[in-house]
């Protein structure tokens, strides 16, 4: 047998064995990598969570500040303060509404008391700008409708607070 003929015998017999050893190397890596790709999956989705309850906790202590001060300017007379105030409960409600949204609790009722004081902080201002009464009288909806939503956002984030280590 010449040499050329006993490499081809060679090639011939081991490359099936050397096949097969390169797709079993082959699947097992893509095991490896698919296993590591779902446990990055897995932490970036704890860590949005996480960011995502820190963040409504944070937005809690703003939205009691927000009917804090808005009481104030009520109580104190004054048309443009509250209006500020009420400007700034719009935009605290709406970001409360889109982070309970993107995250992975179902707080219908929460989410619906935000729509009401977000519509009603509008109907408010709407009123204030152009034919205001009495700040009391014209601002009772829009405190109502707070006062509702910082007693049920002050309920979510103390048990958003147990849940951070999570």
């Amino acid at each position: 047998m010449s040499f050329y003929s006993t490499v081809d015998v060679v090639t011939t017999v081991t490359s099936i064995p050397l096949a097969l050893a390169g797709f079993t190397i082959t699947a097992w890596q893509a095991r490896g990598a698919k296993h590591a790709a779902e446990q990055a999956r897995d932490a970036a989705e704890s860590t949005r969570e996480r960011i995502i309850r820190s963040s409504l906790i944070a937005l809690s202590h703003q939205l009691i500040k927000t009917e804090d001060e808005l009481d104030k300017a009520v109580n104190d007379g004054e048309i443009k303060v509250a209006i500020t105030w009420i400007n700034t409960w719009k935009w605290q409600a709406s970001q409360a509404k889109g982070m309970l949204k993107a995250s992975n609790n179902d707080e219908q009722k929460i989410l619906k008391a935000l729509q009401t004081s977000i519509v009603a902080a509008g109907e408010a201002k709407n009123t204030l700008v152009s034919s205001p009464t009495d700040l009391i009288t014209d601002t009772a909806n829009v405190r109502a409708a707070i006062v509702k939503v910082t007693g049920e956002v002050s309920s979510l984030a103390a048990n958003l607070g147990f849940q951070i280590g999570d």
